[in-house]
Parts: C-alpha cells; structure tokens; sequence
C-alpha cells in the first residue's frame, strides 16, 4: 500500500512539473502583439461616416464596428506640438512645460521615454512613418526605421533628401495656402494637379508600404503611420472630390451674433501671410464655395482612409494582423467655420478639442469587440493602455488610463495658453463643459480660485454647438461650483515631470 501511495505521489509531481514547464514554455513562446498606430492630423470626431453619413471612411468605419470606438475622447491641447508630446509621453502639457506650438525639448530633458523607445526597449521592432512633429532637432526617439515627409529628425531619411524634385512640386502647389498652408485659400483648396505619391503623405505612404513588403524581422512590431492630413490645405489628389458628386454637403451653421463671443479664444482666429481674418474672408464667400471647401475637407478624410485601407491590406497579407492591436487617432481636432467663421483649432470648443480614437484588431479583448465606449478618455490614456496590452510595466506616475479595463474618470480635461498673461482650462462631462480663465501661472498645481477671471459653461447634450453660455447664472450654479471643484482638484495634481535622467 505505501508503495501504491509512494508512486501515486511521484506521478501527480510529474504531471504537475509538466504542466508548469507546458504552461512556462507557452508564455514563451507567445509574442506580444503586433501595434499598428495609424495617425492623422486635424480630424475632427465627426468626420467618420459612422457618425456622419455625409463623410466617406469605410476602413475607419469598419475598424470602428469590429472594435470599440471611444466616443468622448479629448486632447490635452487643441494643437500638433502640445498636443502630440503629450499624447508620445504619456503627460499632460502642464507636466512637461510644452504648452502650445513652440520650440520642444531636446531629448536630454524629456521627463520619459517616447512611447517608441518604450517599446523598442521591451522588444519591439519600431518602424515610424510621417509626422511626430517634435519641434526640435532631435533623435528619432525609439524609432529603428524611420521616413518623415516634413519636420527633421537625426537618422531619419527625409522626402526633401531622397526625392527633392517631387518635394518641390507639392511646395509649389500650396505655396499661395499660407503659413502652414491654413490661410483661406488653404482652406478653399483645390482638386491636386500633384500625383499621390509626390504629396507628402503619398510619399510616406509608399514608404510605409515598401518597408512592409520587405520585412523579415521576427520580434513584435511597433508600426506607426501618421498623416499630414486632412489638416489644411485642402489640395486633394484626383478621385477623391468625384466619391462626393452625389452627396448634399452641409457646412458650418453661424450664430446670429454681431461679433465673436469665445471669451477665452477671442483674438487667435486670423487669417495666415497677408491674407484676410477668417471672418472678413468667408462672410463674403458663396453658399457654393462653403459646401467647396467642407467637401474638400471631407474628400482628404477619404483620401487618408483609403491609405489606412491599403496599408491594412498589405499588413494582412504578410500575416502581421494576425496578433495585433490597431489604434486609429487624431491629435485635435478643426472648427471648419463653426462659432462665427472660426477655421483650425485654437480654442476649446468641442469640434477641436475631441478626437476620433478607435482600437481594434485580433489582439483586443473580446468584451470590447463592437463596442461603442462613453468613458471620458483622453490622448494621455493611448500611453499606459498600449505598454499594458504589451506587457510591459507602467510607471505608477503617469496619470492616464488603461482603456482596456474597467478603469475610468469623471471627466475630461484639456487647456489653452494661446495668450501670454492667460491660461483657460476645460473641464467637461458629457452633459455640461466648463471653461475658466485664469491669471497664468508657471506651474498649474499652484492655482486656486483667486485666479480666475472668467468662464464659460455650456450644456452640450441641448447646445452642442457652444452657443448659449451660462457662466454664472443661478440656473447652473450647484452644476458649476461642482466642476469648478473638480477643475481645481485637476489642477493640483499637475506638477512639473523632471526629466528622465534626473527622474533616474
């Protein structure tokens, strides 16, 4: 009988040591997931045909029925530079001292890694395409491969480099769109007499396609393609404008007002190099000419998603989204006319501070599949939910959310300092946003009430266009003085990041 007890115990021990080393040798073996970020520029949250009938995007929408399509996500600020190395650092503006478009931090004073070195570090084979726009000469920051179409970076291979002549004849083209090619003839535009592959975002395309028909690597990628547009100009290759020819096109409806009423964004809304103010431009424009440039806006959203669409074609046919996350975002979003002919983004109002974010692919959990999500998300969340997905530690002082739990907040928060003396912050749940001014200050954890000088607050699920402010009236007071305190709460937990080496 021992003997039976004695064998019986020895056998239990093998299957269990089998088991362990089975079950050892499969997390071993298993890779982390493939990441595909796809990235554009200006994209407003409605410029999806899910959510817009008139806007054509099959790839997007598709992307948004297989996943989970966050549907309250904002910006930490409603430009490229602010906003991007929040979203790359996984910090808000306020922590990193990049506060708008203005000249950024070298790579000795970043207060941690660029979501690509993140990942190269764990592993990951890092290829990055297009705009990063980190506003300073620096490295590539994690990425191994790396095509830009505009903006320098050491090591990077450049359009102006490689293909000087097909560089010359898009700068030719939108050379009368004004600086940053956002003035109102930017805005206009125009079918493209350039071929797709000589614009900027063609030429990074086809880079980005080549790199994928030739990759032999083996580790886990970090694919990161992002566009130029639909940012203005609205010079738009052939094909495109003809996918609208059938489509009543709907452009901004203006509030009866006399003169701008954005008290917090008044003055930041002119037209660019010599041409007219936004305002006195397009208050003499056509109906034609508006339903024109919406249409024009619309038809680089479809250019930029049909892109996406062959990049996700190639992608499958190498195998590569067999195990992968795909992440599709904008940095901010673009008024297109709206609140009184106000063009880009500068401001807090909804069509430029919320973002269209999508996650899907093979590598998403299956509860999110298909969903529509309403937590308030925010572009710092994109940071700790990719290293989670890929396993990789998340350091405990980022303040975004993984996405991919349960996790969530009261409300979303974004800010402007567009004025030197001013700085206005956004408070917004998706029934009500609040915006203060405040007497600007260095570092946003010393604020406190005796610097405000001003608000709005509005009540989107009934004003979804911002028209009706209710700043300080007694019909909202118990709904303000509580966002106020939730504001200022905000606030206080922003202090400056030290760089990473000091942080070391």
């Amino acid at each position: 009988m021992m003997i039976y007890y004695k064998t019986a115990i020895i056998f239990l021990g093998l299957i269990i040591l089998v088991n362990f080393c089975s079950t050892k040798a499969e997390k071993e073996n298993q890779k982390s997931p493939n990441i595909i970020f796809l990235m554009d520029d200006q994209h407003r949250w409605d410029a999806l045909g899910v959510v817009n009938k008139e806007v054509i995007t099959p790839n997007l929408d598709k992307l948004t029925k297989e996943g989970v399509h966050f549907t309250q996500t904002v910006c930490q600020a409603p430009m490229c530079i602010a906003s991007r190395y929040s979203m790359m650092l996984g910090l808000y503006p306020n922590q990193i001292g990049i506060l708008r478009n203005e000249p950024g931090l070298p790579d000795e004073q970043l207060p941690n890694k660029p979501l690509a070195e993140a990942l190269k570090d764990a592993g990951y084979e890092t290829a990055g395409f297009g705009k990063t726009h980190w506003a300073v000469e620096c490295s590539t920051r994690g990425f191994e491969t790396r095509y830009i179409g505009e903006v320098r970076e050491k090591g990077a291979k450049m359009m102006i480099d490689i293909d000087p002549e097909a560089k010359k004849e898009y700068n030719t083209e939108t050379l009368p769109y004004g600086d940053g090619e956002e003035g109102n003839l930017g805005y206009l535009g125009e079918t493209s007499s350039v071929k797709e592959e000589h614009h900027r975002d063609g030429w990074v395309f086809n880079r980005c396609l080549e790199y994928i028909d030739k990759r032999k690597d083996d580790r886990p990628l970090f694919l990161y393609l992002s566009f130029l547009k639909p940012h203005a100009g609205h010079n738009v290759p052939q094909g495109f404008e003809e996918l609208y020819k059938d489509k009543n096109i709907t452009p901004a409806t203006q509030p009866d007002w006399d003169s701008d009423l954005s008290p917090h964004a008044k003055g930041v809304n002119t037209g660019r190099q010599g041409n007219q103010p936004y305002t006195e431009f397009w208050k003499n424009t056509t109906e034609d000419q508006w339903k024109q440039m919406t249409m024009r806006y619309y038809a680089n959203c479809t250019w930029i998603d049909d892109m996406f669409g062959r990049t996700l074609k190639h992608l499958k046919e190498k195998g590569l989204l067999d195990n992968a996350l795909i992440v599709y975002v904008s940095d901010h979003g673009e008024m297109l006319g709206e609140r009184y002919y106000r063009f880009n983004k500068y401001c807090l109002y909804e069509s430029s501070v919320r973002v269209p974010l999508i996650l899907a692919g093979s590598a998403l959990p299956k509860e999110f599949a298909g969903k529509t999500d309403k937590r308030p998300a925010e572009l710092i969340d994109i940071y700790p939910t990719l290293l989670h997905l890929a396993g990789i530690d998340v350091p405990e002082t980022l303040p975004g959310l993984n996405l991919l739990s349960s996790e969530s907040r009261s409300g979303n928060f974004c800010a402007l300092h567009e004025r030197k003396n001013e700085a206005a912050f956004m408070w917004r749940t998706g029934q009500y946003k609040l915006i203060l001014r405040m007497n600007r200050k260095d570092n946003a954890n010393v604020y406190d009430k005796s610097d405000i000088i001003g608000g709005e607050f509005y009540e989107l699920d009934k004003d979804p266009l911002e028209w009706n402010n209710f700043y300080g009236t007694e019909e909202f007071k118990v709904q303000q003085n509580t966002m106020v305190n939730d504001l200022m709460e905000h606030l206080k937990k922003l202090e400056r990041s030290l760089p990473k080496s000091i942080n070391c």
